[in-house]
């Protein structure tokens, strides 16, 4: 049975792949049926024609993010109070976006399953721009996706081009995602990015309404997709300000577990109800926010996941460790 669960930071993959390879392939027949009518007239240098099919992208795919998290005050700290809210930007940002992550299960009488995602840098181009209703618009485009895998950084090489669009409210709420990949791009550049842009979407620090100062403390509780712990916590404080600059600090938990998981059985037959023993869920992490810029423009956030589940019939205990660290830094 798979009894892995969404990380700390987890939400639903924005594209089905099945939706995935459908757009690719209807992409890629769109590309060849323009190409075949061009070969009936004068047709293009090939340098030309190459250059196009790079920078086309496939039809946007649109993301639900799910029901707005609950936003609660719990001090508003000291000193001149202000609303915190983003503003378009006012020049373009380049930020490195890291992301490494490590899975390990250990079911009885199995060898241990590990996954690992060695370090992998995704570079964006970013900027906002005003939406309706006070909301802005902020894209950010890859110009580079590199790992230190090898392999890795071969089958990232297609990213380049890739957009990734946040529709979100002037306090930081996300209402929309959208995706824009080349339409030359491999599943797993399509994979990277993906798992990036959820990644980026809640890294995105949500203010409260009521002016705050340095010292502020709030809490953002939101749904995620966890059959264990269906909500994350993150409780922030604004440690620093200096204009439209802030450091923010953050802690991250999961309230509330249930007593059980209901696992389905690896053969396809009946599913097997398990008792959770422990599940804990931390992280932690220091931001640097722009208010004008579309993604925080430095520092580190880790989480972790402790899970224990026991079988009542047997007594066997099935563990599940997962820790993943994500990192921003302004780009040359």
């Amino acid at each position: 049975m798979n009894l892995r669960t969404p990380s700390a930071s987890g939400r639903p993959r924005p594209v089905r792949a099945g939706q995935r390879l459908l757009v690719a392939a209807l992409a890629t027949a769109l590309v060849a049926s323009t190409a075949a009518c061009a070969d009936e007239g004068d047709p293009p240098g090939d340098d030309a024609v190459a250059a196009q099919e790079d920078r086309a992208l496939e039809p946007a795919v649109e993301v639900d993010p799910g029901p707005a998290p609950t936003v609660e005050l719990l001090d508003e700290g000291s000193g001149e109070l202000r609303v915190m809210a983003y503003s378009p930007s006012r020049d373009a940002v380049t930020v490195a976006i890291t992301r490494s992550a490590s899975a390990r299960t250990t079911v009885p009488g199995a060898e241990p399953r590990l996954d690992e995602t060695p370090e992998q840098t995704l570079t964006v181009e970013g900027l906002s721009e005003p939406d309706v209703d006070g909301a802005q618009r902020a894209t950010v485009t890859a110009r580079d996706f590199t790992s230190v895998d090898e392999l890795r950084s071969a089958q990232f090489a297609t990213a380049p081009g890739f957009a990734v669009t946040w529709t979100r409210s002037a306090d930081g709420i996300v209402r929309g995602l959208t995706l824009e990949a080349p339409a030359t791009a491999t599943d797993a550049a399509r994979a990277g990015v993906e798992i990036t842009a959820n990644a980026v979407s809640d890294a995105t620090v949500a203010w409260p309404t009521e002016a705050i100062g340095v010292g502020a403390r709030w809490t953002v509780t939101r749904s995620v997709d966890d059959a264990v712990a269906p909500e994350r916590s993150v409780t922030y404080e604004l440690a620093a300000l200096d204009g439209d600059v802030a450091t923010v600090t953050m802690e991250l938990d999961a309230p509330e577990a249930a007593a059980t998981l209901d696992a389905p059985a690896p053969d396809g037959g009946p599913g097997v109800t398990l008792e959770v023993e422990a599940y804990e869920v931390t992280g932690s992490g220091e931001l640097t926010v722009d208010l004008r810029a579309p993604l925080p423009v430095d520092g580190t956030t880790e989480s972790s996941t402790r899970a224990v589940y026991v079988d009542p019939g047997s007594g066997r205990r099935t563990t599940y460790v997962e820790d993943s660290v994500l990192r921003f830094r302004t780009a040359g």
